[in-house]
């Protein structure tokens, strides 16, 4: 659920809050090993006490009052261990993060810690001892690295929002993989005190969330000067220009790795924005992508072994045989080499700052493409670099950045861009993400090409019939509750076994509901499918807006069991095992 959902329910019911984040969290740990998003998570007791010492609190001074979220098991939270995914390298904090006190102090509440490439090495998401967090869009296909959980348990619903890091991409691939968006903030204005560093000069703490809104407000909370981090800086963002200039590769510039369908993506999206009365501009991206081959193919590197190099080569059993090439091959460049990749930086810099005088930001793919987890284990070094085509130079050439998703493909798989542009332009780039959003640029705007449907039961993501959904590239946009004016049933004379919605103003209570983007012009086809006694009309949220839902027929409910106690299709179904 979004934020403002989470403070919707807890308004208007604290009892139903506190059970449903309890029933989430049960829901997680049963989940744990299958998943593989969390390494590792709150006990219920310990998050009982959480939620019952923020009951008496006002949202007026906690802005993200009792908002669950979770973090990168790179960053330090107080009560979780902190592995970087390495369990030999495990250690158990005496303090949170700095961006992770902002965050507790200001009424959220962690639930876990996630998945990750270890070390922070990697944009596929399969190089950690935990396993390969999963893909909800596609489970064939890599989540995105390094950060894999964190952008996992937002798919997954499981958080509002959650902390992952970006040096190379990593808070920017697995929004890509997700479809969600990842903000990935000037260098510097979010503290890293508390992160296990990869390149503690390039490192940024990042954000994942379901829309620019939640990124936004969770931004401007962890956005402050921390004295303690020799790379803060003070968070004095740069004023808005008249007008916006973007720029986007050169045809030339781009490689899409063969990926047809992300190609055409993009090529309808510059198209689309030109409607919209963007101006959009070829230029040469050839010095950003030069400056992105210093990363990997430079003495960066070395700022990698400096972190954690002496631990590998004295537990190198414990780390996986690509982490460790990758790193131990940072022990080998001079200090002369690093000043002669620091010139050749500074050259690219000069190009982009001139750039940047012309045009208020740039946009360009997120990824090229993306790979199957069974690609990515046969060429791991490879396929890992082409996914960095497109993000590695943005910390060394100081940028800000976002990544937004645009679309679904037709192999139901999200295809997303990112607008970025010198550092301490976060929020320039964020109001030109809602701008796009407000044009129906986005793939969860509300436009005439998805409706909005409300799914209760078989249909939902671990539903028997949840393929008929994604069979019409339907995609999940949240989860989230009806208005407290609805009964519940089991009609367990079908099968599978379906539920059934019904409207009672009187004895109703808030049903769990998940809201799908279906394509307008399959939308006829799905409800075809549909047997009586289920139907299609309106339901209202919890928020109090109405969607598209499936409802029942009241005769139909009888002699139906009656389950609107249980709130949730998924607890009933685990009441009967």
């Amino acid at each position: 659920m979004t934020i403002d959902a989470i403070k919707s329910l807890i308004k208007s019911d604290v009892g139903v809050y506190k059970n449903t984040l309890l029933a989430n969290q049960m829901n997680i740990i049963s989940k744990l090993k299958d998943e593989k998003i969390f390494i590792s998570v709150s006990d219920i007791k310990t998050l009982e006490a959480k939620i019952n010492a923020i009951a008496d609190l006002s949202e007026y001074d906690y802005p993200l009052l009792g908002i669950p979220f979770a973090v990168k098991d790179n960053i330090d939270v107080k009560g979780f261990e902190t592995t970087a995914g390495c369990k030999a390298y495990g250690f158990t904090p005496t303090e949170s993060a700095y961006a992770v006190q902002l965050l507790e102090a200001a009424g959220a509440i962690c639930i876990g810690k996630t998945n990750m490439d270890q070390f922070a090495t990697g944009l596929v998401g399969t190089r950690s001892p935990y396993g390969v967090a999963k893909n909800y869009f596609n489970e064939a296909y890599i989540p995105g690295g390094s950060s894999s959980g964190s952008a996992s348990a937002i798919t997954a619903g499981y958080v509002s929002f959650s902390l992952g890091t970006d040096t190379a991409g990593s808070g920017r691939v697995p929004a890509a993989f997700q479809n969600l968006v990842g903000l990935k903030p000037s260098k510097g204005i979010v503290s890293n005190s508390g992160l296990v560093p990869a390149c503690k000069s390039l490192d940024c703490i990042s954000v994942f969330a379901t829309n620019i809104q939640d990124s936004r407000t969770v931004f401007e909370i962890i956005s402050q000067y921390d004295e303690n981090d020799v790379y803060s800086r003070a968070n004095q963002q740069l004023h808005k220009s008249d007008r916006v200039k973007i720029a986007i590769p050169l045809a030339e510039n781009l490689k899409f790795f063969g990926n047809a369908e992300f190609e055409n993506s993009f090529k309808e999206l510059v198209q689309k924005m030109i409607c919209c009365g963007y101006s959009v501009t070829e230029i040469d991206f050839s010095p950003m992508f030069d400056a992105a081959g210093l990363l990997y193919n430079g003495p960066w590197v070395a700022e990698r072994y400096h972190a954690v190099g002496e631990f590998i080569e004295q537990n190198e059993k414990d780390v996986l045989a690509t982490t460790s090439k990758i790193i131990l091959g940072g022990k080998i460049p001079s200090a002369s080499s690093y000043f002669d990749a620091e010139y050749k930086l500074q050259g690219f810099k000069k190009v982009f700052d001139k750039y940047a005088l012309e045009f208020s930001a740039f946009l360009m793919p997120t990824v090229g493409t993306i790979y199957k987890i069974e690609e990515v284990e046969k060429d791991p070094i490879q396929l890992n670099s082409n996914l960095g085509y497109y993000t590695n130079f943005m910390n060394l050439l100081d940028c800000a950045a976002i990544a937004l998703p645009v679309t679904i493909t037709k192999d139901n798989l999200p295809f997303g861009v990112t607008l970025f542009a010198p550092a301490l332009n976060d929020l320039n780039l964020m109001e030109l993400g809602e701008d796009m959003l407000a044009k129906e640029l986005l793939s969860w705007s509300n436009n005439t090409g998805y409706i909005d449907l409300a799914v209760c039961g078989a249909h939902k993501r671990s539903g028997s019939l949840n393929y008929q959904l994604k069979d019409i590239n339907a995609f999940c946009k949240e989860t989230t509750f009806t208005s407290g004016d609805y009964r519940f049933y089991a009609l367990d004379h079908f099968s599978p076994v379906r539920p059934g919605l019904v409207k009672d103003t009187e004895g109703g209570a808030k049903i769990e509901v998940e809201i799908w983007k279906v394509p307008a012009d399959k939308l006829g086809s799905f409800i075809n499918k549909i047997p009586a006694p289920l139907s299609f009309g309106k339901v209202t949220l919890q928020t109090g807006s109405e969607v598209t839902s499936f409802l029942c027929e009241a005769y139909a409910v009888i002699n139906a069991k009656e389950i609107t106690h249980l709130q949730s299709w998924e607890k009933y179904l685990e009441s009967k095992l």
